[in-house]
This record gives structure tokens, C-alpha cells and sequence, in this order.
């Protein structure tokens, strides 16, 4: 924003140097009044310069506020020069607003913009033409290319920047997305696991279940790639409606999917599990598959905290349910560094 900044500070420089400048120009202001308006424009327009250069970003109320002085100066040194030419060629200037606008306070804001550089330009043609019987073709090659530059390059940079914006956001979010099931990914979730957990107060868990479709490769080998597909989604939604608001799903890899969560309730174990115990059995067409669940915690205060030890903990209890026969859940206990002895029958 530094570099943006400074963009800023310069057209302020520009506006109040044409201040000057016009000054001893025939096409320039005529007379005290029309002089001291100008001067006034220069003056302020230096000292908002340097307000861009020494101070940080302003907030949005003072950005809208900076874009409203700069309409109203630009529109006041138009309408004090002396020509219909001129005072066309100044409302330029609102064209460098429109960019700040349409860059930073969005469509509305530049809409409102737009519409009174319209005006203005409009406004300064008509009464050329009403007043001083100008000629309209005439000054066609001045009032036309400015009300491109002041209209319609901004609204054309704005959908621009919009649709570029929604791009980006839409790239970062696939990034993260398992274009299969829907749910994040393993670079999601550890992204997501990292914003839950700065944002959390101690004292709390952080939870990790996985979930593993048994005899998975049974099922791809007599029934084909596709009905595995199926099976994925259909676990994935069942996982996706047991998540909490602020919970976590995800996809590891191959038929292995997540739930992370943070428990700093001392029920909030027996609850997780309760809600976890509907996995366990999924109806996928006519079929009924099994499903093994491995859960492991750690606290979020723990000195060498590890996603990634909590998730290979999960995934040890999960796989002491398959080696039982599946359809059921694990408790990873780190204290005896191994599973619960005894499992939780599936739904």
C-alpha cells in the first residue's frame, strides 16, 4: 500500500501544481475570486500530499472523505478557468479519483463517482453551449474523451479488478478444496487448524478423528473406481452433516477423511464420539459399508504441538479397529502411548 500511497500523494501534487500553474495561463482563472479559489485548490491540495506521505493508510470513513474533496476541488478549479476548453480538460483530474475509488471503496461508492463526473462534464458542455453558443460537434473531441477517461476507464478498471479478485479467491480456495468430495484438502485443513488454533484461548484439545472405509479396495476391485467414488462422496456428506461450525472436514488422501475440532469442555469427548458413531455405518445404493474411526486429541498449549503426531495417533487407533474387524470407533490414549482396549460399537 506504500507504493499506492505515494501514487496518491502525487496526483494531489499534480492538482495543486496545475493551481499554480494556471495561474499564468490565459486559458486560467480570471479576476480575485476565481484566483483565490484556485489558490485555495493548490494549497490544499499540497498539504493533502503530504498527509499521504508522512501518515499511514486512513481508515475507510477518511478515505470516502479524501475522495469527496477531491470532487469538489477538481469540480471548483473547473468551473474558475476561463475557457470551455480548459474547464473540460481539468475534469481529467477525475479520473485518477476514479481509479482510487474503483480500487479501494468499490462499485457503489465509484458509481456515485462516475455519475458526478457526468454531471460535471455534462453540466460544463451544456452551459458552453447555451451560454457561449459554443458549437457541440465542436467540442465533441474534448468532452467525449473526457467523459471516457472519467467514466468509463474506471468502471472498466472496477469489474476488472473485481472479477480479478474473485480469481484469486476462487484459485486459493481450490487450492485447498478436494475437487472430489468438497471438503478441504490436507494443505486446507492445516491452514485452517492453524487459524483455529492461534485464535483459541487456552485451555482446549485440539481433536482429530479419521475415518477409513473398511475393505475399501474389495469394493473398488468387484464394483469399479466409480461406485469407490460414490462411497467417498457419500461418506463425505455424511461427515459434513456431523460437523459443527467451526469444525473441520477434510480429505487425507485415498478413502481417508477428518473431523478436527477443539473440545474445552469435559463432556466434549463422550459428545464427539456420540456424534461420530453414525459413521461408522453408511448406505451407499444397496449396499451397507463399514466404517473405521480413530480419534487422538493433544492440547493446543502442548510445547511440541503436532497436527500432524495427532492425525498418525488417529490413524493408529483407526487401524486397531480395522485389525477387529471395522465398523467401529478408537480413542488413541497417549498416556499408555496406544489405543483404548475396548472399542465403541458403531451405530
Amino acid at each position: 500500500m506504500r507504493a499506492f500511497c505515494l501514487v496518491t500523494a502525487l496526483g494531489c501534487f499534480a492538482l495543486a501544481g496545475l493551481g499554480i500553474i494556471v495561474q499564468f495561463n490565459p486559458a486560467g482563472p480570471a479576476g480575485v475570486a476565481s484566483r483565490s479559489v484556485q489558490a485555495v485548490a493548490a494549497i490544499s491540495g499540497a498539504v493533502i500530499g503530504c498527509r499521504w506521505l508522512r501518515r499511514p493508510w486512513p481508515r475507510y470513513e477518511a478515505a470516502v472523505a479524501f475522495v469527496v474533496w477531491a470532487d469538489i476541488t477538481v469540480a471548483a478549479v473547473a468551473a474558475t478557468m476561463s475557457t470551455t476548453e480548459a474547464r473540460l480538460c481539468t475534469t481529467l483530474y477525475l479520473g485518477i479519483t476514479g481509479v482510487f475509488v474503483g480500487f479501494l471503496l468499490g462499485a457503489r461508492l465509484l458509481a456515485v463517482h462516475c455519475a458526478f463526473g457526468a454531471m460535471l462534464i455534462a453540466g460544463i458542455t451544456g452551459w458552453a453551449v447555451r451560454v457561449r453558443h459554443d458549437s457541440l460537434w465542436g467540442l465533441y473531441t474534448i468532452y467525449m474523451p473526457a467523459l471516457m477517461w472519467v467514466v468509463l476507464v474506471p468502471l472498466t478498471g472496477c469489474v476488472l479488478i473485481e472479477s480479478g479478485r474473485r480469481a484469486v479467491t476462487q484459485v486459493a480456495q481450490s487450492a485447498h478444496r478436494d475437487q472430489l468430495t468438497g471438503l478441504r484438502n490436507r494443505r486446507g485443513m492445516h491452514a485452517a487448524v492453524r487459524r483455529i488454533v492461534s485464535g483459541r484461548t487456552p485451555p482446549a484439545n485440539l481433536v482429530v478423528a479419521v475415518c477409513d472405509i473398511d475393505r475399501f479396495k474389495r469394493l473398488n476391485d468387484d464394483a469399479g473406481h466409480a461406485a469407490g467414488d460414490v462411497a467417498l462422496i457419500a461418506m463425505a456428506g455424511r461427515l459434513r452433516s456431523i460437523a459443527r461450525p467451526g469444525e473441520i472436514a477434510a480429505r487425507l488422501g485415498g478413502d481417508e477423511l477428518a473431523l478436527v475440532t477443539m473440545i474445552d469442555e469435559p463432556g466434549g469427548m463422550v459428545e464427539l464420539l456420540d456424534r461420530l458413531a453414525v459413521l461408522t455405518r453408511i448406505e451407499v445404493g444397496d449396499r451397507t459399508l463399514s466404517v473405521s474411526v480413530g480419534v487422538a486429541s493433544i492440547a493446543a498449549t502442548e510445547p511440541h504441538f503436532s497436527l500432524d503426531q495427532v492425525i498418525r495417533h488417529a490413524d493408529s487407533a483407526m487401524y486397531e479397529v480395522k485389525r477387529s474387524g471395522g465398523g467401529a470407533c478408537a480413542v488413541h490414549r497417549r498416556e499408555t502411548d496406544g489405543t483404548v482396549q475396548g472399542f465403541l460399537a458403531g451405530s
